[in-house]
């Protein structure tokens, strides 16, 4: 399970869409077909905003209870650290690290 105060950062670009999904892709040879709400997440996913703020964002957004939306919107940002089109924070720092 993700912490609430990770700062998700995405990674890849937005290259297209295929019918109503948008195309993300981490290189030439890897990209995702992400429904619009994963869409919308990752883009929210800037590495200065936290789960939280993510959180509370899309719940505004939607005009819903924070409640509400905060399994699905920890499920998506699960999936796309899963799919390597969002480090953690802790992560960025890690292989920034690993490199010197």
């Amino acid at each position: 399970m993700i912490s609430r105060d990770m700062k998700p950062l995405r990674q890849g670009e937005h290259v297209g869409m295929e019918g109503e999904n948008y195309i993300v892709a981490l290189s030439e040879e890897e990209a995702f077909a992400l429904n619009p709400a994963a869409y919308y997440i990752w883009t929210l996913c800037d590495g200065t905003r936290t789960v939280s703020d993510i959180i509370n964002k899309t719940a505004d957004d939607l005009k819903l209870d924070a409640s509400e939306v905060e399994s699905p919107v920890e499920a998506i940002i699960e999936a796309l650290l899963e799919a390597k089109l969002v480090v953690l924070s802790e992560q960025v720092q890690e292989s920034r690290s690993e490199e010197g």
